[in-house]
């Protein structure tokens, strides 16, 4: 039971519900890096829904390794995502946007 109450509340650091809670992103892995990066990109807070922070874990089979790590913005006026992906040392690796949202200067799939 321990157990699970530590996974829950990890998760809970890592999910955060809303785009107020912004400061909150230091709680996780480049948190902080990717925060700056949706901040200079002067989003209007009000068309955000969401933020969160995924360890993205490598295929390679070595054991858990993360490979890299993605800020996912859920926005309130389109379906999709904008994707901030930084490496391990927390620096910009690619940024986008996916399915119907768009974010002027950035590329979209």
């Amino acid at each position: 039971m321990r157990l699970f109450h530590f996974l829950i509340s990890g998760i809970l650091c890592l999910t955060l519900a809303t785009p107020a809670a912004a400061e909150g992103l230091a709680l996780a892995r480049c948190g902080s890096e990717i925060g700056q990066i949706l901040s200079s990109l002067e989003i209007p807070e009000a068309r955000m829904r969401d933020v969160n922070v995924l360890n993205i874990y490598g295929a390679s089979g070595n054991g858990g390794r993360i490979d890299h790590v993605e800020g996912w913005v859920s926005f309130n006026d389109c379906r999709g995502n904008l994707v901030i992906s930084v490496t391990t040392a927390c620096y910009l690796k690619d940024i986008y946007t996916t399915y119907e949202c768009r974010v002027p200067g950035i590329k979209s799939y």
